[in-house]
């Protein structure tokens, strides 16, 4: 009889592997999305779904936590098309179901629109609609930071991207830049391990001219340390370095 019991163990245990390899879902988006308060798009953090089963299977979601910092912000999930901010299970009654074929693979958006510095934190439930106990979650994050950017000239010789100022910095500083040409730009903040911490200007068109963005690190829960910021427009890219000091 000793020996059964090991045996019933390992059998419990393949099973349960063989169940939950039925599908995958899964966050490809960084831990936490960085966005900016200003823009008029959302931020979105993504994750993928797959059919890893021999036949179709119906796929729900469930959005379980929805931690909000005020009442201006929403979020909304989107599968082939958005839903409503106000929907929190995917696809709704009525609606056609969300189907992938053997292999299939499958993204989940989550659109987060937030106009004040905050973080939100969602928890999404994926499961087959025919075996709703076996699921499994993921949680995606969205952090907003306020980013003031304006234009200080329009005639500049190339590209540049100056030293922060103050540096040494509590908690704010300024960032100037320059583009000759009209072209996407991105400006990043990265700590000493290379994890971004903050996307300030998210791949944004600007006209030529020189800018300056205002930084403000506690819109990013940012500790005191030494950070990397980085622009790149076209094919120029160029990273300087700059301290917190709290």
């Amino acid at each position: 009889m000793k020996k059964v019991i090991p045996l019933l163990l390992v059998l419990f245990v393949f099973a349960g592997i063989a169940q939950s390899q039925s599908f995958q879902f899964y966050r490809v988006s960084p831990p936490t999305v960085y966005g900016d308060t200003s823009s008029i798009m959302p931020a979105v953090t993504v994750a993928y779904f797959k059919n890893l089963s021999s036949g179709n299977q119906n796929y729900k979601f469930i959005r379980v936590v929805n931690n909000l910092p005020d009442t201006t912000w929403s979020s909304s999930m989107c599968v082939q098309f958005c839903y409503s901010s106000e929907v929190s299970e995917i696809p709704p009654l009525g609606a056609p179901p969300i189907s992938l074929p053997p292999n299939g693979q499958d993204s989940l958006l989550i659109d987060v629109i937030g106009p004040t510095p905050g973080l939100a934190t969602i928890v999404i439930k994926c499961f087959v609609e025919t075996n709703p106990s076996n699921f499994i979650t993921d949680t995606f994050r969205v952090q907003m930071g306020t980013v003031g950017i304006r234009q200080i000239s329009t005639v500049v010789e190339g590209y540049e991207l100056g030293q922060n100022y103050p540096n040494p910095y509590n908690p704010v500083t300024k960032i100037n830049f320059s583009v000759p040409k009209s072209e996407k730009v991105s400006l990043k903040v990265y700590d000493i391990l290379g994890n971004e911490v903050a996307d300030l200007i998210p791949y944004k068109v600007a006209a030529p001219g020189s800018y300056s963005v205002e930084f403000d690190a506690n819109s990013y829960k940012l500790s005191s340390g030494i950070y990397y910021y980085t622009l790149r427009a076209g094919n120029f890219v160029s990273t300087k370095k700059m301290i917190l000091v709290k």
